[in-house]
């Protein structure tokens, strides 16, 4: 392991910068989000991006920031979108790379914090409010294979002070991190 990066990955909306920044505060490690260095590296919000680049072309920079990111010499935590491990070698490359931590939210969760942000996240905009839950269920279906192999599962529904606190050891007690 190179540098010791812990990478967050879940489903959008389950918590991952959010949580992921708590998460680095109480390892006193920096916090970056990828999808905040690409805005800022790309002069555009990642709707924008995914509008001009399509989803194959955003895929491809995020993949590209990842790398970035994770081989510069430091230890960090880095909050991923919720496609990122699902594109190309990336989860091979996170799990190579430092502890992958899966946010984990049910369905139903998901929906429930997703119903009034669809017009924020690419991948939901324009997604009929019928059909909103059928698709959260079966996107998340298909993602779940790439988020559960994560070196370390947490249920996200109740990140408190002490299951973050959990987490952290456990990352500590698996990569003899040294803070």
């Amino acid at each position: 392991m190179a540098n010791g990066c812990i990478f967050i990955v879940g489903y959008m909306g389950a918590g991952k910068s959010t949580g992921g920044k708590r998460l680095a505060a109480s390892m006193r490690l920096p916090f970056i989000d990828t999808d905040v260095v690409l805005s800022e590296s790309l002069g555009r919000d990642v709707s924008g991006l995914f509008q001009d680049l399509g989803e194959e072309g955003f895929r491809k920079a995020e993949r590209a920031a990842l790398r970035r990111l994770a081989l510069e010499d430091q230890q960090r935590v880095i909050a991923t979108g919720g496609g990122t491990p699902c594109y190309a070698d990336n989860m091979e490359f996170m799990l190579g790379q430092g502890t992958v931590v899966y946010f984990q939210l049910d369905s139903a969760a998901l929906i429930r914090r997703l119903a009034t942000k669809r017009k924020n996240r690419p991948m939901l905009d324009g997604i009929a409010a019928g059909a909103f839950p059928a698709f959260v269920e079966g996107h998340l279906a298909e993602r779940e294979p790439f988020y559960s192999r994560a070196h370390i599962t947490v249920d996200a529904d109740a990140l408190d002070e002490s299951r973050l606190s959990s987490v952290g050891r456990m990352i500590q007690d698996r990569t003899g991190f040294s803070l």
